[in-house]
């Protein structure tokens, strides 16, 4: 597994960082909230040691939501290190090398803070996590190379048709800003940007 070398800050509280990785030929993304709680981890990769410190800095890490069944990523160490449970959706747990220590159900609050959104269609486990004005994805949209802003490609679909169905419950939401498991945050009109690429 890649570790990036640095974190952006994509608003204040919001922090996000990619690493390419070869064997899958693509960049892995992931994102942390800073909570009053402290750092909520969403698909994590792992950092450079400096960059790992200047998150750190931010607030002491307090749980690790996974929105896949392909992202087990650096869950488990992470877990270690810091005591912090993961979250997971019971199908997406299946997946996992490990077991996690909550799972999570469509409609779901969890940490009190991050709305669930299961997304049927994609991966085992596909799960979307609203909180403020950002919806939080996994596989479901990407926004990277060759695709751009895009559905998962229908190889990797379970079935797309109903992906696309489920993510037009997204749209019931408020939200300015979607970050991603595979590429850059959209930081403004994330809302329109989604509803263009559903209609």
């Amino acid at each position: 597994m890649p570790h990036a070398e640095e974190v952006q800050q994509v608003r204040p509280g919001l922090f996000y960082w990619q690493a390419y990785d070869a064997g899958v030929k693509t960049d892995l993304s992931c994102a942390a909230c800073q909570t009053a709680q402290g750092l909520v981890f969403i698909d994590p990769i792992p950092l450079q040691k400096s960059a790992e410190a200047d998150l750190l800095a931010a607030a002491p890490p307090r749980a690790i939501l996974l929105t896949s069944g392909n992202h087990a990523r650096t869950a488990a160490k992470l877990r270690q290190r810091f005591s912090i449970p993961i979250h997971a959706h019971a199908e997406a747990a299946a997946e996992f090398p490990f077991a996690v220590d909550h799972t999570v159900t469509d409609g779901e609050t969890i940490l009190d803070e991050f709305t669930v959104a299961t997304l049927p269609g994609a991966a085992p486990g596909e799960i979307a996590l609203h909180r403020g004005d950002a919806w939080h994805l996994g596989d479901a949209l990407i926004h990277a190379p060759p695709f751009g802003f895009a559905m998962l490609p229908d190889k990797y679909c379970s079935d797309s048709r109903e992906l696309r169905r489920a993510l037009e419950k997204l749209l019931r939401f408020p939200f300015e800003v979607l970050t991603f498991a595979h590429g850059l945050p959209l930081v403004t009109h994330a809302r329109q940007r989604l509803s263009q690429l559903l209609a």
